[in-house]
């Protein structure tokens, strides 16, 4: 048995105009999971990915899938790299996920961030990778389409008690809300635009070091997109729920799912609850984990664990880094 891992996967925000490019180019499982992608959404999300626009590649409708897509490849890359199988472990209707990584590689939690909860059960077997993309396609349209309108931002140099407090005094309504704790010091709001801009001045001036806003079209673990839930659920009973086969720290809780019967229910709540991730990082460490592995594009959700707990990150998203994490975790070469 290797050391123990956790593997992360990022969310909205991390996209880049080119990413998944490198693997798509080196990897036959990654080239064939862009085209399947590009198959079951019936446009190319890879040509948006490689080259943009960046305006296009922002858009919720297509970011969704498309961050998605990059996590499940670079995963797929890894798993071919590793030598591990002789088909993709996202593939067929029976996924095998994480579990048919060999044992020095193979993670005792998975976990995403916001949207990256999605890559987490596709990584966990619960989904198949073709059922988790209609599922975040389905979920940016609708949030395009019926969802809330507004903004986010990340506020940096301030604990989300305090950003609560001053929330509390300038938006007293609701307009306002703490969408992801991201770590002692860093969290992300979420509001009207309106509102947003007006508590983000009085963050401001009670001390926030850094106010920066996010590339978003829409505000998500916010109330008022929990109206979509209904939708949402109604799509999700039309999909097969796995038992993953190893735990998925859900968002919402910090703690790993129960069962596969109740994911679909968290997910719901995961459109207007808060992301709970200083709590999620925190649980895997307790429970062991030494060394968390992001894989997608960017290196965000690795820099947020660097500041909740004292262990080892890794990130991969592309070639070389897919090679290095092998050389470490196996003891082989690169």
């Amino acid at each position: 048995m290797g050391e123990p891992l956790a593997f992360l996967f990022p969310g909205q925000g991390s996209q880049s105009v080119g990413m998944g490019r490198a693997v798509y180019e080196t990897s036959e499982h990654a080239r064939r999971t862009f085209e399947e992608a590009d198959d079951v959404l019936g446009y190319g999300i890879s040509e948006v990915a490689f080259r943009g626009p960046a305006e296009r590649l922002d858009e919720t409708a297509t970011v969704q899938p498309a961050i998605l897509t990059t996590s499940v490849a670079i995963l797929e890359a890894l798993a071919e790299r590793a030598a591990a199988v002789g088909r993709r472990i996202s593939e067929g209707a029976e996924p095998r996920g994480v579990a048919a990584l060999p044992e020095a590689i193979r993670p005792i939690y998975v976990a995403g961030h916001s949207l990256g909860e999605f890559t987490a059960l596709v990584a966990a077997g619960v989904l198949t990778f073709q059922e988790a993309l209609r599922l975040v396609a389905e979920r940016g349209r609708l949030a395009t389409e019926k969802g809330a309108r507004g903004a986010m931002a990340a506020i940096i140099g301030m604990p989300a008690e305090r950003v609560e407090e001053i929330i509390r005094d300038t938006a007293p309504d609701g307009s306002t809300v703490v969408a992801n704790d991201n770590g002692p010091l860093q969290v992300t709001i979420a509001g009207s635009s309106e509102s947003l801009a007006k508590v983000s001045e009085a963050l401001a001036r009670f001390g926030a070091k850094k106010i920066v806003p996010l590339r978003i079209s829409g505000p998500f673990h916010f109330p008022p997109m929990g109206r979509i839930g209904e939708d949402l659920r109604r799509f999700m009973d039309g999909l097969r729920w796995r038992e993953p086969v190893v735990p998925v720290v859900a968002n919402v809780s910090g703690m790993p799912h129960p069962s596969a019967e109740a994911i679909p229910d968290a997910l719901v709540r995961h459109l207007a609850q808060r992301v709970e991730w200083l709590r999620s990082v925190r649980s895997m460490h307790q429970a062991g984990v030494t060394t968390f592995v992001e894989i997608g594009a960017g290196q965000v959700v690795s820099g947020l664990v660097k500041r909740i707990v004292d262990a080892k990150t890794l990130a991969i998203s592309d070639p070389p880094s897919i090679s290095d994490l092998v050389a470490k975790l196996k003891g082989a070469p690169a």
